[in-house]
């Protein structure tokens, strides 16, 4: 690789992974303080901003981080290292339960509000699975950071 570019993917990769963990860690302490609120306007609103920020912000900066991610380790890494196996399987869930069941879920959630108004019976229910999931999806990418910056296994 010309010299240099690994630096600047590098930057990018870690700049990538700032938007969508540090907006997941953002987005739980707002759930908190919305749920803790009990007003069911705001829970409809913040619903719809998850939505969004789900779909278009978290989706394709975890996508640009895989690629980069991707590009750095077929350049100065390999693929059978325990630290890169066990980022790309966290990676995978996080990203497959964000892309299949969140964003979606959240939609779903946004949707029942503009039906049924801020008193759909359903609502509550769906909101504490959106948040037990995000939770440990949160979790997950944590680890991954930690797995990241301390590379077990790698020897280093």
């Amino acid at each position: 690789m010309i010299a240099g570019v690994y630096e600047w993917l590098k930057a990018f990769h870690v700049l990538m992974a700032v938007v969508w963990v540090g907006g997941a860690i953002m987005l739980q302490l707002l759930a908190v303080r919305t749920m803790r609120a009990n007003d069911p306007q705001r829970l409809r609103m913040f619903a719809g901003e998850v939505e969004f920020v789900g779909t278009r912000i978290f989706t394709p900066a975890s996508l640009t981080l895989l690629i980069l991610g991707i590009v750095m380790v077929n350049d100065r890494w390999a693929f059978d290292q325990f630290w890169i196996i066990a980022a790309i399987a966290m990676f995978a869930f996080s990203f497959v339960s964000g892309a299949f069941y969140l964003g979606p879920q959240s939609g779903k959630l946004k949707k029942l509000y503009e039906t049924e108004g801020t008193d759909a019976p359903e609502a509550p229910v769906l909101i504490r699975k959106l948040f037990v999931v995000s939770r440990i999806e949160l979790v997950l990418m944590v680890l991954i950071i930690f797995d990241m910056v301390l590379k077990p296994g790698s020897g280093i």
